[in-house]
């Protein structure tokens, strides 16, 4: 169901929920499902001016989980009708930097974004967030959280 269909259904049948007053959108997945292994490459180029956040692991840190907001405006400030998908791409020294699709499920953007059990073996990792449209045009992310 839509947001806006929700949202009005909310207010035909008289609720006042909060949850009829605010919708968080979230995607929540882990990178050993089979659907995030098949959208895992290795080898990858990281894009050029991707803003790599480096992150410090303690030796015995065999996975993480990265979170980010999905954008909903273009780089011109325009509001997003065609977000497809968003890339997070993992390289650490030494090994093949590595990028894991994410697909959208709204084109507007706008959804939390957390993903889990993406393995690690280096003890320092960079990580860079990308939105991606149907067009296929890559940008930049604004945040990412390890």
């Amino acid at each position: 169901m839509k947001m806006t269909t929700a949202t009005y259904a909310c207010l035909l049948i008289g609720l006042t929920s909060a949850g009829c007053e605010t919708e968080q959108l979230m995607l929540q997945k882990s990178a050993l499902t089979t659907e995030l292994r098949q959208e895992t490459t290795t080898g990858m180029a990281l894009p050029a001016g991707c803003p790599t956040l480096m992150k410090s692991l303690p030796a015995t840190q065999t996975s993480l989980t990265v979170s980010y907001l999905e954008p909903t405006k273009n780089q011109n400030g325009a509001l997003l009708t065609d977000l497809a998908y968003t890339t997070i791409y993992l390289n650490a020294t030494g090994a093949p930097t590595r990028a894991i699709r994410v697909w959208t499920n709204d084109p507007h953007g706008g959804a939390q974004v957390t993903i889990s059990d993406i393995p690690v073996t280096a003890s320092e990792i960079g990580l860079c967030v990308t939105a991606t449209n149907w067009a296929g045009k890559e940008s930049l992310s604004a945040s990412t959280k390890p």
